[in-house]
C-alpha cells in the first residue's frame, strides 16, 4: 500500500494529533466513496488531496471496486472516525484500524461482557476440550465469546459457544469473501448464522499471511476486559495476543497444568511470570 503522510484526524469531532501518517491511498479512496469528507479525516486542504489521489487512478478504480463488492456481500464498512465507530477499538489509539469491515450482527461490537478464549492452532484434544468447555460456559452465563477463527483451541471456543447458543465474534486476518483456514469454511457459515460476527480490518479480496495474523491479535485484545489462554507455546501468535491484553490493561488468565510440555509452555510463562492469573480445572 501506498501512504501519504496526514498530520491529523477527527474521531467524532475531536483531533486525535498522534495519528499522523496513518492513512493509506487505498483507505483514503475507500472513505472519500463512503461520502466522507476530507475535512472529516485530516488537516491536508482537500485540493491536495484530490490532487494525490488523481495521481493513483488504479487505486480509484480497486476501491470502488472493494465498496461495491461489499456491499453486495452485505458487509459493513465502518471508518475511525465514525459514529458508530467501536470505543474499544478507538481506546487503542494509533494502533486502531482506519477502517473495520463487518459481517454479521454489528451490534456484538459494544458487548461490555466480552471474553477472549484463545490459544495454539497446534493444540492437542486437552486444550481443544478445554477451550470449548470454558467457551460454552461463559457463554451460557451470557458472555461473548472472542477468538480468532485458527484451527484447535480457537475453532473449539467458537464451536463451545455456538454449542451454547451463544454469540461469538471471529477476528480475521483476510478480507471477508475469503476464509482463512480454508478448512473453517463451515464454521464461519454458522457464526454468521447463528448469529455472530466476522469482523476484519483487511479489505475484499486480502488474502491472510503472517504479517496480517499477528496485527490481527491487536483487535481481538481491544475487543475484551478479560484474555483466557488455553495452550500456548512461548514463541506463538497467542503471546502475541497476551503482549496486546497486557498493553491495553486486560485481565489475562491462563489454564494451569500439573506438566508442562512444549503445547503448553506458553501458559507456564505466563503465570511464572506474573503476566495472568490461574484457571485451575
Amino acid at each position: 500500500m501506498l501512504y501519504i503522510g496526514i498530520t491529523s484526524i477527527h474521531l467524532c469531532g475531536k483531533k486525535d494529533e498522534n495519528m499522523g501518517n496513518r492513512f493509506s491511498i487505498e483507505e483514503l479512496t475507500c472513505l472519500h466513496l463512503l461520502r466522507c469528507h476530507y475535512a472529516d479525516i485530516c488537516s491536508k486542504e482537500e485540493r491536495e488531496l484530490r490532487e494525490t489521489i488523481a495521481l493513483h487512478p488504479a487505486t480509484f478504480v480497486k476501491a470502488k471496486m472493494i465498496c461495491e463488492k461489499e456491499k453486495e456481500a452485505d458487509i459493513c464498512i465502518i471508518p475511525y472516525y465514525a459514529d458508530d465507530y467501536p470505543v474499544s477499538f478507538a481506546q487503542i489509539g494509533v494502533e486502531a484500524p482506519a477502517l473495520i469491515h463487518l459481517l454479521g450482527n454489528k451490534e456484538l461490537l459494544y458487548n461490555e461482557n466480552s471474553i477472549a478464549i484463545i490459544g495454539s492452532r497446534n493444540a492437542d484434544d486437552v486444550g481443544c476440550d478445554i477451550a470449548y468447555q470454558l467457551a460454552k460456559s461463559y457463554a451460557l452465563k451470557g458472555n461473548v465469546i472472542v477468538s480468532g477463527l485458527a484451527l484447535g483451541c480457537d475453532s473449539s471456543a467458537h464451536q463451545g459457544c455456538i454449542d451454547a447458543n451463544g454469540k461469538t465474534i471471529a477476528v480475521v486476518a483476510s478480507g471477508l469473501n475469503i476464509v482463512h483456514p480454508k478448512a473453517n469454511e463451515s464454521l464461519q457459515k454458522e457464526i454468521i448464522n447463528k448469529g455472530g460476527l466476522i469482523i476484519s480490518e483487511q479489505p475484499f479480496g486480502v488474502k491472510a499471511n503472517p504479517v496480517r495474523l499477528y496485527a490481527r491479535n491487536r483487535l481481538q485484545a481491544a475487543l475484551v476486559q478479560k484474555v483466557i489462554v488455553v495452550q500456548c507455546a512461548v514463541k506463538s501468535g497467542t503471546m502475541n495476543t497476551v503482549y496486546f491484553a497486557h498493553k491495553y490493561g486486560c485481565k489475562i488468565y491462563a489454564v494451569a497444568y500439573g506438566q508442562y510440555d512444549k503445547h503448553n509452555a506458553g501458559n507456564e510463562y505466563i503465570l511464572n511470570k506474573g503476566i495472568g492469573f490461574p484457571i485451575k480445572l
